[in-house]
């Protein structure tokens, strides 16, 4: 009836300031939000009872919850804790970059003012609610103690182990308590999950190396896409038929498999394929599709092959390319080779510049590139604004398209918006990205515009793996937002 899991006892449990990534997961156990995404990103109600969006506004109504010490969840709780992810240095505040401020319109509600009108804003609102003021309680020593939540579990006196909290509506859980296994660094907490010693380990293998652990693993969507970026202000790849060949020349699966050893999604769009809504509406193909690669280079001149096997046109203009990768990313760097040898087969030659991450930041924001390979983490409302629209923080090298360039061959896409497409297509992605928070674009017409305009080339997404001991069972829609979305329905197996 217990789990052994890994902390850092020199770190803290508030989790707007905790440093460490073991920490920063249990204070999911400590601290309930609001809601939750699981790992499709559909919405899970924990504290909310309710979220409504109408342009500008957020309505969030509250459950009747009880914090740890008994006292009732308010409104003016919830404006608190706002207001400290806002202003922290942590993924809540990057997550809510379009919300301005928060106030209780009673004791159950809450209004938060948006920037912008936004349909999927309610995705981002799983920052940890605290009582009000309890952050800034210590003891008798001026020691600060983490503060107070509504989570399915709460610290014990010696800080060694958490225990149920009595007032959580799970409580009767078959995991009445967690046992912690103090971890002060990346070594110890390698040579705990090597041995075995943590029931359970999560990472998002983001530096690329991966600690692996005996037992059962599951995959963990993330929100963060790898792809190509173009600098649109290239003759050559301004040509939006160059730019659909060589999508269609890559072989996603291929790059998921051998570059990222399977801990990603291949990429059929701009959106995550884990995300239902647009499971009907995105079909780039995720193997390599020769047919449309050729057709669509021969059309712009390209039908020719050099001495070396590289396509020039008749003007003797070779498709010749230099593709940029931060080297201190090794599985980056193995996609990045993947890549430049799919893409020969078709005579396009890439050569991968590998450059320190200072080299290589410093060429994108001169401008100085023609492709590159990056990753950029999209918040859970799906905004990709800030990749595909010009003046965008992640858009090196977009600039608005000329809507005269020559059409690319593209797989058609899918429209099950129910309405005519003519006038929508003449829309530039960054008109639609606008149109779409505007309410006048269907999420339908903006894949599809984004899969015809392509003006950065989508690749894959990144999952993190949760290792977790062979006897637990009923791990279920372990999520980004929480991987212990389903404890409650964990069981331990003698």
């Amino acid at each position: 009836g217990y789990l052994t899991l890994l902390n850092s006892s020199a770190d803290t449990f508030y989790p707007y300031t905790a440093a460490t990534d073991i920490n920063r997961q249990l204070c999911r156990l400590l601290y309930e939000p609001l809601l939750k995404t699981d790992n499709s990103y559909n919405i899970s109600y924990s504290l909310a009872q309710s979220a409504e969006v109408k342009g500008k506004e957020c309505t969030v109504s509250l459950k009747s919850r009880y914090f740890s010490d008994g006292t009732a969840l308010t409104a003016e709780d919830v404006v608190y804790s706002f207001n400290l992810a806002k202003k922290s240095n942590t993924e809540y505040a990057y997550k809510l970059y379009e919300a301005l401020s928060a106030a209780a319109r009673d004791s159950k509600t809450v209004v938060i003012k948006l920037g912008r009108a936004d349909p999927y804003f309610a995705n981002v609102l799983d920052f940890p609610i605290i009582k009000r003021n309890s952050d800034k309680i210590t003891d008798s020593d001026g020691v600060t103690h983490p503060p107070i939540g509504c989570g399915r579990f709460k610290l014990n006196e010696n800080s060694d182990r958490l225990v149920v909290n009595e007032h959580d509506p799970g409580k009767n859980r078959a995991i009445g308590e967690i046992r912690l296994i103090n971890a002060p660094d990346s070594e110890a907490v390698g040579h705990y999950v090597e041995i075995g010693a943590a029931d359970m380990y999560y990472s998002d293998i983001s530096d690329g190396n991966i600690l692996r652990m005996s037992g059962k693993k599951v995959n963990i969507n993330l929100n963060h896409l790898i792809y190509i970026g173009v600098n649109l202000s290239n003759e050559q790849l301004s040509l939006n038929a160059l730019r659909q060949a060589i999508s269609s020349g890559l072989d996603r699966k291929e790059i998921c498999r051998d570059g990222y050893y399977n801990n990603a999604l291949p990429a059929n769009g701009f959106f995550n394929p884990a995300w239902e809504a647009v499971k009907s509406v995105q079909n780039i193909n995720l193997q390599a599709n020769k047919e449309i690669t050729v057709e669509n280079l021969e059309e712009i001149g390209y039908n020719k092959l050099d001495g070396e096997g590289v396509r020039t046109n008749s003007a003797g203009k070779k498709l010749k390319f230099e593709l940029l990768v931060n080297k201190e990313n090794r599985l980056r760097v193995s996609a990045a080779k993947i890549i430049a040898s799919r893409l020969s087969e078709y005579g396009i030659s890439v050569r991968v510049a590998e450059k320190s991450f200072a080299d290589y930041t410093a060429a994108l924001s001169s401008g100085n590139f023609q492709l590159y390979l990056a990753e950029v983490a999209i918040t859970p409302n799906m905004d990709i604004s800030s990749l595909v629209t010009e003046g965008g923080s992640a858009a090196y090298g977009i600039k608005t398209a000329n809507k005269n360039n020559a059409d690319g061959k593209t797989e058609p896409a899918a429209d099950t918006s129910g309405n005519q497409q003519t006038e929508e297509k003449s829309l530039t992605a960054a008109e639609l990205v606008n149109g779409f928070y505007a309410g006048t674009n269907t999420l339908a017409d903006l894949a599809s515009v984004l899969q015809t305009e392509m003006p950065v080339i989508p690749i894959c997404y990144r999952t993190g793996v949760l290792f977790y001991n062979d006897k637990i069972e009923n791990v279920n829609n372990s999520s980004c937002s929480d991987i212990y979305f389903s404890i409650d329905s964990y069981s331990v197996v003698s």
